[in-house]
């Protein structure tokens, strides 16, 4: 009697076991499959902080500077008309698209600026453009819209040849 005893019990133990790994068997495929895509993904995650830190650094190359904070004073008491602005452009001797590119805003922005009535109401960092040119001569003033122009052909040349890679 005792052999019959062993038998079932080990029969008993075999079948548990068979059962309990047909029963983990679709877990264990979907934790492997998960650990690669989370392997994947970081990998992935690495190269898109490369990327990033690589086009942040970039961009920082090529960024215009941006005028220097003015005083919160001179900009509240700056006031900004069509005439003010017409005046400044032709002190300067510059077309009204070189004006807008001077101030990092687009032509349209200057002509609609110039034909207002009045007050012109402007963004804070385009009163700051506005400010920091106040003082330049209209010599200093295309030399500076010069560098703008060779800063601006680089991330283009860049821009284009990162494409032809693609």
């Amino acid at each position: 009697m005792s052999n019959v005893a062993k038998v079932l019990k080990a029969e008993i133990a075999r079948i548990s076991k068979r059962e309990a790994k047909i029963a983990t068997e679709a877990i264990g495929k979907s934790n492997t499959w998960l650990r690669k895509t989370v392997a994947d993904l970081k990998k992935r995650l690495v190269l898109l902080e490369k990327e990033n830190k690589r086009l942040t650094a970039t961009v920082k190359k090529f960024q215009v500077p941006q005028p220097e904070k003015m005083e919160q004073e001179e900009g509240k008491k700056a006031r900004f008309t069509s005439r003010g602005i017409r005046a400044l452009r032709k002190k300067l001797h510059l077309s009204q698209a070189d004006f807008g590119k001077l101030l990092g805003t687009t032509p349209h922005a200057v002509y609609l600026w110039e034909k207002k009535i009045g007050a012109v109401n402007l963004r804070e960092k385009t009163k700051t453009a506005i400010l920091a040119i106040r003082g330049l001569g209209a010599r200093e003033a295309k030399e500076k819209l010069a560098e703008l122009g060779k800063k601006l052909k680089k991330v283009k040349v860049a821009a284009s040849k990162k494409r032809k890679r693609q």
